[in-house]
């Protein structure tokens, strides 16, 4: 089966948007987000935008932005933050080189085939025999191919960045589908007792984290029972 490297934001309705917003604490220059957000969406709601692809669509360059704050009267600094929140729903690929403990001549040897970060390089892997094809071409060993290609799974997680992704993996959790096995709480757990630091992220964001990877999961399920 072909994972998806993101979300399919035309099937992630613009209520789950809210409800994820609703629960979530905001850095200061976000609150804006959380502000008469009953009446702000029930405008994008009456002018027909039912999902987050529909919403990036509409606020897709600042002149659409403006557009749109005329016809709705939302603000354009209302309209900028949203737009930049529902985008942080498709995770930027990450170079290769970023994450930790990667060294210099895998990189380089992926690199002479084409795959220079996460997203081309989950892509290759979850189609056919992925690592053992990369091995062959690059002769990169396949524990190292295996190692970035979990890198790369996580990477799709909501919030995280290389670090963030090396730091899960050191805990065992090498896989989207193992992440969402536990609870906020019990990978905050996991991540205190293995690393003995105190965490610095918030169980909320975790939370949205875990609720995201389950779409992207249910939706790769559904489409593998379509076929």
């Amino acid at each position: 089966m072909k994972k998806q490297y993101h979300l399919d934001l035309e099937k992630f309705s613009v209520e789950k948007f809210k409800t994820s917003l609703q629960k979530r604490e905001m850095i200061p220059s976000r609150v804006i987000l959380k502000e008469e957000m009953e009446n702000r969406f029930k405008i994008l709601d009456s002018n027909g935008i039912k999902t987050l692809k529909a919403l990036i669509r509409v606020l897709g360059t600042k002149q659409k932005i403006e557009i749109f704050s005329d016809q709705t009267g939302l603000s354009t600094e209302y309209l900028t933050i949203l737009k930049r929140e529902a985008k942080s729903f498709l995770p930027n690929p990450i170079h290769l080189k970023k994450f930790p403990g990667i060294d210099a001549e895998t990189i380089e040897a992926l690199e002479t085939i084409g795959i220079k970060n996460t997203k081309q390089f989950f892509t290759k892997v979850t189609i056919g025999k992925g690592i053992e094809q990369i091995s062959k071409r690059t002769g990169v060993c396949a524990d190292k191919l295996n190692e970035l290609a979990s890198l790369s799974d996580l990477a799709r997680l909501y919030g995280v960045g290389p670090v963030f992704a090396r730091m899960i993996y050191d805990t065992g959790i090498d896989s989207v589908e193992k992440f969402v096995q536990y609870s906020a709480g019990e990978f905050i757990e996991i991540y205190e007792n293995k690393t003995q630091k105190k965490a610095d992220f918030r169980e909320t964001d975790i939370n949205l984290s875990i609720d995201l990877a389950k779409q992207i999961l249910t939706e790769e399920s559904a489409a593998c029972e379509t076929r």
